[in-house]
């Protein structure tokens, strides 16, 4: 239950920051409002606290300007993101939605910070589908106007996952990721 308050505290705090004008849903609200999708491939390492060892991770993230909240100063982007691991034989996709507060460090580099929510699927013999939330922070370097480079950092939370019939361990965890995209 901690976790879900500092996740909900971290959303409160970007709500608050909006002081002026926010529009809510820009998607069905705004003529002018622009998804800006952008697709980047993602390596990087990632560690158990309590069950095993790290290892190696990939995937694939989407993000979009974000279609439910704009602010007017700063840019809210959710990332869509899909990661695999493969850790000692217990296989794990996780499924995550981060939506990261943007600061303009200047005109190519953004830093982003923010919540999550994620659903795991493992191949565990008793439990399937895990729940976790996670905060994160992450850095964005424009290449140029079609391309960057990134690297994000993140720590989840998860409901317990039943191993094996005697063995019902956390899976939270730590990852350090690389991302190389194309904006659209």
């Amino acid at each position: 239950m901690k976790h879900i308050i500092v996740a909900a505290s971290l959303l409160l705090a970007t709500l608050v920051h909006a002081e002026r004008e926010t529009k809510l849903f820009p998607i069905m609200t705004d003529a002018d409002y622009c998804p800006s999708p952008a697709v980047a491939l993602l390596v990087g390492y990632g560690e158990m606290e309590r069950a095993y060892d790290g290892d190696y991770m990939y995937g694939l993230e989407f993000s979009l300007a974000c279609p439910a909240l704009q602010l007017p100063t700063l840019d809210i982007r959710q990332q869509i993101s899909l990661v695999h691991q493969s850790d000692h034989g217990l296989r794990m996709t996780s499924l995550e939605l981060n939506p990261h507060l943007l600061f303009n460090l200047d005109n190519k580099v953004q830093l982003g910070v923010g919540p999550g929510f994620g659903l795991i699927v493992t191949d565990a013999d008793e439990t399937d589908l895990i729940f976790g939330v996670n905060v994160g922070a992450s850095i964005h370097y424009d290449i140029d106007k079609n391309y960057f480079v990134g690297a994000e950092a993140r720590y989840q939370w998860t409901t317990d996952a039943e191993l094996s019939k005697d063995v019902e361990r956390s899976l939270d965890n730590y990852r350090t990721l690389v991302k190389v995209g194309m904006h659209f």
